[in-house]
């Protein structure tokens, strides 16, 4: 398949990554999954008016010519990110591991995610509790109870998205 293909293809069920030419499904989302990717996505949107950001969840980033990876969920400052697939980077990509998923395969993309000018990744594993964060100062990620940006200023405690 090609860039193009890909950009006009619908998918069923969870939307594809494409990878160099390759199309790669994500594993399905199961109830912890969705329950914390719905929390941060609402908790986030409640900051939209005062911040001025834009948060969009399951959307599609073009990380390389050939690349493309589909956040859980993505956050923009203010301005004009694009039409159809976005043209700048997030400054924040919210990634939410599924029980099949593994950290040796979110660290490609996270490091993907970085390469472009995303500011902030934060890597949440719903069945351990835990998250990691990862900067441009921070590329290796630091477990954190607090999920944390600059500029602007986002604050919200991992316990208060967990599924209880």
């Amino acid at each position: 398949m090609s860039v193009e293909e890909y950009k006009h293809t619908t998918f069923e069920g969870a939307d594809c990554e494409f990878l160099d030419g390759e199309v790669v499904e994500r594993n399905m989302g199961e109830i912890p999954h969705s329950t914390v990717q719905m929390e941060l996505a609402f908790l986030l949107r409640l900051l939209t008016p005062s911040l001025g950001i834009q948060v969009k969840p399951e959307i599609r980033i073009q990380v390389s010519a050939t690349r493309f990876r589909v956040a859980d969920v993505a956050v923009w400052r203010a301005g004009n990110i694009g039409t159809s697939i976005p043209s700048v980077p997030p400054f924040l990509v919210i990634e939410i591991i599924s029980p099949e998923d593994r950290i040796v395969r979110m660290q490609p993309k996270i490091q993907e995610y970085l390469s472009i000018g995303v500011e902030y990744v934060w890597l949440i594993d719903p069945q351990e509790s835990q998250a990691l964060v990862y900067s441009q100062q921070i590329p290796t990620g630091e477990l954190r109870d607090t999920l944390r940006t600059e500029n602007p200023l986002i604050e919200i405690p991992l316990a208060s998205v967990l599924p209880s």
